[in-house]
């Protein structure tokens, strides 16, 4: 491969689109707001987009399958709501916060049982489980946040906190992406994902065990929707059935920027970062520039359905090499 050939190739890399995207739209918001670029406003942004992006590197591995998670912002309220409902109880800490995981974790359970077991179509499957969550949420809580006397002020440290002048979400976040960078290009789970998306009899044939795999990808999303659950509920000292509304949508049009295939057999978790940090800054920038929330929802449904054209567009007539990267 020449040269030249290798520089058309890093042009038309969906995550080299939207790496360029996402740096023109930091320096059309660096002009426009002053305080854009301050490192309060960056660490903000940061922290804000933390949860999506731990929960899209999950839901990235997920979606080389074939399969994505409609229950993950219904997820997250659920376990903020079981966490703050312990601790008002009058629960430690720590033991709350493991319930409370494993709440999110029996989600993901259920979604993988129906998906990968009964063969349950993902969407039918997870909107049911989107549903069921934040109903049982809502009737936990009593329709209104969970607050009380008896929810020590100790569990803002998750999301309110720095150590070493960084935000503590962050830290989060950072080991988050490694562990999905290692499961995508180092493990055999990440291989077979990408093979089971990119031919499921293929995959069948080879010996991969399809269902087991499908199901694991489903554990994981739900505890690390579980885990930003608890983020949520340290930031805000309450637990509140009604956030995460369009959570996740905000991860899959991230992950969808970020490249990764909907039919399942391409990704990356670089890329599906890319694409969370366009929508944070989107979000940032437009809030700075006073543009209105409903203007804000109408525009990220442009971008979904843009980024919808694009990866069909783009990745349709990507070969399908996975089975090559299990045999190595």
């Amino acid at each position: 491969m020449t040269r030249n050939d290798r520089f058309v190739r890093i042009v038309r890399d969906p995550k080299f689109l939207m790496l360029v995207l996402l740096v023109a739209l930091n320096v059309v918001f660096s002009f426009a707001s002053p305080t854009y670029l301050s490192v309060e406003n960056i660490f903000n942004m940061l922290k804000q987009s933390s949860m999506v992006i731990m929960v899209a590197s999950a839901a990235t591995i997920l979606m080389m399958t074939g399969s994505f998670d409609l229950s993950a912002g219904s997820n997250l309220a659920l376990t903020g709501v079981v966490y703050t409902l312990l601790l008002t109880g009058g629960m430690p800490l720590w033991p709350a916060a493991l319930i409370g995981l494993l709440c999110g974790i029996a989600v993901g359970v259920i979604n993988g049982a129906l998906v990968a077991k009964i063969d349950f179509p993902p969407f039918i499957a997870t909107l049911g489980m989107m549903y069921i969550a934040r109903g049982l949420a809502l009737i936990l809580a009593k329709g209104t946040p969970v607050r009380g006397e008896k929810v020590p002020l100790a569990i803002t440290t998750l999301a309110r906190e720095y150590w070493l002048g960084i935000p503590i979400p962050v830290y989060f976040l950072v080991i988050v992406l490694l562990v999905f960078l290692v499961i995508e290009k180092r493990s055999l789970f990440g291989k077979y994902s990408m093979t089971i998306g990119g031919n499921r009899n293929a995959a069948l044939y080879s010996g991969i065990g399809v269902a087991g795999i499908i199901f694991w990808n489903y554990v994981i999303v739900g505890a690390l929707a579980s885990f930003s659950g608890i983020i949520v509920a340290s930031r805000l000292a309450a637990g509140d059935p009604r956030v995460g509304v369009g959570f996740e949508f905000d991860a899959i049009l991230a992950i969808l920027l970020g490249g990764t295939s909907l039919q399942g057999g391409k990704g990356s978790v670089i890329g599906t970062l890319i694409g969370a940090l366009i929508v944070a800054v989107l979000g940032n920038g437009l809030d700075m520039l006073n543009i209105l929330t409903f203007w804000q929802s109408i525009l990220k449904g442009v971008i979904f359905v843009f980024a919808i054209v694009i990866n069909q567009k783009v990745l349709k007539n990507i070969g399908r090499s996975s089975l090559a990267l299990v045999r190595k």
